[in-house]
């Protein structure tokens, strides 16, 4: 069964992901038919044909490469290493600089269009969000903590970090781990607002420091050297925002099933006090010993009191600490604070316009640690899209990715480099200035060159998402449970 579940899984995702593809270059397509272009080839994914059909001229096929598609139009300085040759030697009409134009910014825009549908899509059936991605308040700060957190407390809100505004947790527009992973100095500020004070309070936090490669070293070779750098996460500032500890998984004849704890009950209270963080009952726990816990748990929406006693486990030893704290014996639902939210599908489009913006600044400023070794490429992608399927709304957050992809897909492919739509764009403007066409050497040398460029920048970030894939660097998605050996 389980392998049934997988199998749908990929199906579902090289359809999806294929879509998008077919979709960008069917606006290459029509364009070229409406502007009476030749077209030699439709094809998905690069290399030779496995599989072939000549349609009214048009040879339609899909290679072995699974990395994009392309329309063969020889009148647009077609590339033969992609492409493989022309299929006919006649003589081709000349076509005007707007033609080139037209032809090749078809495809963003029909990238930007599949964007707006799949927006509407997610509009209309609502996308999963964690409440504790959506919030500004801090609900959790370690004892081991960055210096300068000590001076933030439980229920600040946070307005500002790095001297940006924010307005979420977590994401990629406007949100505290955002602004922390983007920020480059030794210190990052935060500004928040508390409970009783005025004015907003400004307080510098060291940046966390990168964890040391030792955990890596059983990895060697090739998987050793495609290790993407550590970023900067407000996680390991010892900072976490409130989050409500959302039962997942009961062990049977541990202290929380002998307590009445049940799977998908909600903690809100320990000893009176309310609980904002699962961290903070592991706290709570580690200090009281084995001493019993009055709690209050969330329950078909009504408060019911529990009284809970940890215990040591039963392979307590002194050598191992996890083996050595009390217990009471449960695992947290990391999808239990998650509610469906309805975002406009303009909001979306300009979230994820936003998102492309902050990556590429990232990628290059010169005080980010964002590099291109963060980027991904089809192997990423469609890993990204497995982990998303694998939740229980997992389509939903498929859908809502795949706005953000195909504003990628636009966005990257209008960027002025030959190959490119916007290297083709970029050619017939120059053309249209020049009045006459560019030397086909120069083009010839552009376009090859460029190809290379690009052939050999997909192979260095797809060794990273190999890497990603195998060895599991990447942090667990939403969708997933995380086990709390220590509670």
């Amino acid at each position: 069964m389980q392998a049934l579940t997988v199998i749908g899984i990929i199906l579902e995702i090289i359809v999806l992901f294929n879509f998008v593809i077919v979709v960008h270059e069917l606006g290459h397509y029509w364009a070229a038919r409406w502007r009476g272009l030749k077209v030699e080839k439709f094809q998905i994914w690069f290399g030779k044909p496995i599989w072939s059909k000549t349609i009214n001229g048009v040879q339609w096929g899909l290679g072995w490469i699974p990395a994009g598609g392309f329309v063969a139009l020889p009148q647009m300085n077609p590339m033969e290493m992609l492409e493989g040759g022309s299929t006919s030697s006649d003589p081709l009409p000349k076509i005007s600089p707007m033609d080139k134009i037209i032809v090749a910014a078809a495809g963003p825009i029909f990238s930007f269009g599949l964007a707006f549908v799949f927006a509407v899509l997610v509009w209309g059936v609502k996308y999963p969000k964690s409440t504790s991605s959506m919030t500004t308040e801090i609900g959790y700060i370690s004892e081991k903590s960055v210096d300068g957190a000590d001076q933030l407390q439980v229920g600040d809100d946070v307005i500002e970090v790095d001297g940006k505004r924010v307005d979420s947790w977590r994401g990629m527009v406007d949100s505290v781990v955002w602004n922390v992973i983007s920020s480059g100095g030794d210190t990052i500020p935060f500004k928040v607002k508390r409970e009783g004070v005025a004015e907003p309070i400004v307080v510098q936090l060291a940046a966390p420091e990168k964890p040391g490669e030792a955990k890596d070293a059983k990895v060697s070779g090739i998987g050793g050297y495609f290790k993407r750098p550590e970023l900067r996460m407000v996680d390991r500032m010892g900072v976490q925002p409130v989050s409500v500890p959302y039962v997942g998984d009961v062990t049977p004849n541990s202290p929380a099933s002998k307590a009445g704890l049940q799977k998908h009950d909600a903690i809100v209270q320990v000893e009176g006090k309310r609980v904002s963080s699962p961290m903070q009952i592991n706290d709570i726990i580690r200090e009281s010993g084995i001493a019993p816990l009055d709690i209050v748990v969330l329950r078909d929406g009504k408060n019911v009191p529990l009284t809970v006693t940890p215990s040591y486990p039963a392979n307590r030893d002194k050598v191992h600490e996890a083996n050595n704290r009390p217990m009471i014996g449960l695992a947290w639902d990391l999808t239990g604070d998650t509610e469906l939210v309805r975002a406009t599908p303009m909001d979306q489009i300009k979230d994820g316009l936003k998102t492309m913006g902050n990556t590429l600044g990232a990628v290059f400023s010169p005080k980010s640690d964002i590099s291109a070794k963060h980027l991904s490429g089809p192997v990423g992608i469609m890993n990204l899209y497995y982990r998303l399927f694998e939740d229980k709304d997992g389509w939903r957050r498929a859908l809502w990715f795949s706005v953000i992809l195909n504003i990628n897909l636009g966005i990257m492919n209008l960027l002025p480099l030959p190959v490119l739509d916007g290297g083709h764009i970029t050619m017939a403007i120059l053309e249209a200035i020049r009045k006459r066409p560019l030397s086909k050497r120069l083009l010839d040398i552009s376009y090859s060159g460029c190809a290379i460029l690009l052939m050999g920048f997909m192979l260095f970030i797809t060794g990273f998402d190999v890497k990603a894939l195998f060895w599991g660097d990447e942090p667990p998605s939403d969708g997933q449970q995380m086990e709390a050996p220590t509670f």
